[in-house]
């Protein structure tokens, strides 16, 4: 009859045996061996050294499988394929962890121990192969939208469809516990519907927001002047946001309220009129020749659109005014140099300028109101080809030249060797003229014929840019 097994205090193992010779065997035995009573997922692996547990958990791998059913069939995966391979080396350690403590083989006799094999998790292949299966039935969810209405004037809503996907969590789990277990399973998967991130509700309540702003009266007092801001334009002003795709709150844009306010302050704004004044040597006014007009313009236009954009944002109404401020026009003055208070110029003290008197046809030279030459007497254009009344400026000068255009009746004339031309009106110019020998009388094709020595003495005294003034 064999003896039941004792366990000493000391943890020594007794049995039929001798004492200290059968425990001395039952250890060296089981060294390298899988104790007594041990099973991984149910494999009895008592006795196995490790390459032999280590065959048995990579044949039992491989014939564990998890069958999956979904809408569109079945279809049977390996622990593999559903990225759940067998650690076997780590499932082996785990198994003859117990070996390293003497305790535990006395334990063994006793306490039956159960292990779960480890799996190489590879999340990656599971979720691509749960991405695949769900693919043939997916049908994304679409998100509510808030937009502009057709008429430009308020906002609605599209509203959210609900999507359609394949629920995997059950083969997540079906796939652990297979690996665990190293025992085939089954598992269906149904169809779940997908509500969508942005719902009709969420999309309204916004919409909602967004209109409330339009419909909030806005509006500019300046004086008896009113601005009001059409829904349309208000609608122009407000977006709808998206934050981590949700919609946020409508916002009102400073910058397209501040660009409305800008432009009814610029239709309040008043330019400024300079003035232009002729003195006297003595600094009294001669004459107004353009009167000063004050300007007005808004001096409050960004805090403005600061308020009504603040006002807006909380969907309350905006009533506002514009502050305006006086622009004081300036005055361009000229001192005119005494003597020259009655000429035809208002010449300043110091500038040289030229006088022709058509009607007495004379020129005279001067230095702000004195006289510097003349007056001299003159040729001026023929009434058929008359000089041009005004106030001109010398452009061109050309010491020796030959002209050309046409008579009045339309036939071409030529002058060679024209002397000393000082050009002020087009192809009109002061030069001298060697043809003529009397003066004081209309006779040219417009222009100012002098005697030569005159002609001479303007062309050295009167720089580019001096005045010349015609009149009768």
């Amino acid at each position: 009859m064999r003896r039941r097994t004792k366990i000493l205090g000391g943890g020594a193992v007794v049995t039929g045996l001798a004492l200290g010779g059968g425990a001395t065997a039952f250890g060296a035995y089981y060294q390298d061996r899988a104790l007594p009573g041990t099973t991984v997922a149910g494999l009895d692996i008592a006795g196995m050294t490790r390459d032999q547990v280590a065959t048995q958990l990579q044949r039992r791998a491989q014939e564990t499988s998890v069958e999956v059913t979904t809408p569109q069939g079945t279809k049977r995966l390996t622990l593999a394929q559903l990225g759940m391979p067998i650690d076997v080396s780590a499932t082996v350690s785990r198994a003859f962890a117990p070996n390293e403590e003497w305790s535990a083989y006395a334990k063994a006799l006793v306490e039956p121990r159960s292990i779960n094999a480890v799996a190489a998790t590879a999340d990656a292949t599971l979720d691509a192969l749960s991405k695949g299966l769900s693919s043939a039935a997916l049908r994304p969810a679409t998100d509510a939208t808030v937009a502009l209405a057709v008429d430009k004037k308020s906002f609605g809503i599209t509203p959210a469809v609900a999507g359609r996907s394949l629920d995997t969590a059950p083969l997540r789990q079906a796939a652990a516990e297979a690996a665990s277990s190293l025992t085939s399973a089954t598992v269906t998967l149904s169809l779940v519907e997908q509500p969508a991130d942005v719902s009709t509700s969420d999309a309204q309540e916004v919409a909602d927001q967004a209109n409330a702003i339009i419909a909030a009266p806005v509006e500019i007092k300046a004086g008896s002047k009113t601005f009001t801001a059409s829904p349309g334009r208000k609608a122009s002003w407000v977006s709808v946001p998206s934050v981590d795709g949700q919609l946020a709150r409508p916002a009102v844009d400073e910058a397209k309220v501040g660009k409305w306010v800008t432009q009814a302050a610029d239709s309040v704004k008043v330019e400024a009129r300079n003035g232009m004044r002729y003195l006297n040597y003595a600094g009294k006014t001669l004459r107004v020749i353009t009167a000063a007009t004050d300007g007005v313009e808004v001096s409050n236009a960004d805090d403005v659109a600061k308020d009504i954009t603040a006002a807006l944002n909380t969907g309350a109404k905006s009533a506002t005014k514009f502050r305006t401020k006086t622009v004081n026009a300036t005055w361009t003055e000229r001192r005119i140099a005494r003597g020259a208070e009655g000429l035809a110029y208002p010449a300043v003290e110091g500038e040289k300028w030229i006088d022709v008197n058509l009607s007495r046809h004379t020129m005279t030279a001067f230095v702000g109101g004195r006289v510097a030459l003349g007056p001299i007497q003159m040729v001026n254009g023929a009434p058929a080809t008359p000089t041009d009344i005004g106030t001109f400026h010398i452009y061109w000068k050309n010491p020796l030249m030959t002209m050309r255009g046409q008579n009045a009746d339309g036939t071409d004339y030529e002058t060679p060797d024209v002397p000393w031309s000082s050009f002020f009106n087009g192809g009109e110019a002061l030069h001298g003229a060697y043809w003529r020998k009397t003066w004081g009388y209309a006779a040219s094709h417009g222009c100012i014929n002098l005697p030569i020595p005159t002609a001479k003495w303007v062309y050295d005294w009167a720089p580019m840019g001096t005045p010349v003034v015609t009149h009768n």
